[in-house]
C-alpha cells in the first residue's frame, strides 16, 4: 500500500508544479500589465499643467452655470474650512497616557 502512495506521489508532482508555475507566470504577467498601465509624474506633471491652462480659459470665457469668482471663492473658503477642523481636532489631544494592565480580576 505504501508503495503505491509513494509512485502516486512521484508522478503526481509534476503536474501540479506545471499548474502552480502556470499560475505564478499568469500573475506576474497581470502585474506586469497593470504596471506598465500606470501613469508616471511626468504625466501626472503635464495634465496638471493642462489643468491649469484649461482652468485660466475658462476665467476667460467667464461662461458658466456658477460664475468663476463665486466658485473659486466656495472653494477656498471650503479648504479654509477644511484646515480649521483639522487644526482643532489636532489641538484636542494634549497627551497620551499608556496605562498598565490590571491584572487583578
Amino acid at each position: 500500500m505504501e508503495n503505491n502512495i509513494s509512485s502516486f506521489m512521484e508522478y503526481i508532482w509534476a503536474p501540479f508544479l506545471a499548474l502552480f508555475w502556470y499560475f505564478v507566470n499568469r500573475l506576474t504577467a497581470k502585474i506586469d500589465e497593470i504596471e506598465k498601465g500606470k501613469a508616471g509624474n511626468a504625466s501626472l506633471g503635464r495634465v496638471a499643467d493642462q489643468t491649469r491652462d484649461l482652468d485660466k480659459r475658462l476665467d476667460e470665457i467667464s461662461h458658466t452655470t456658477v460664475p468663476r469668482p463665486e466658485y473659486k471663492m466656495d472653494i477656498s473658503s471650503l479648504h479654509n474650512r477644511i484646515n480649521a477642523v483639522e487644526r482643532l481636532k489636532q489641538d484636542k489631544i494634549k497627551n497620551v497616557r499608556i496605562l498598565p494592565k490590571n491584572e487583578n480580576p
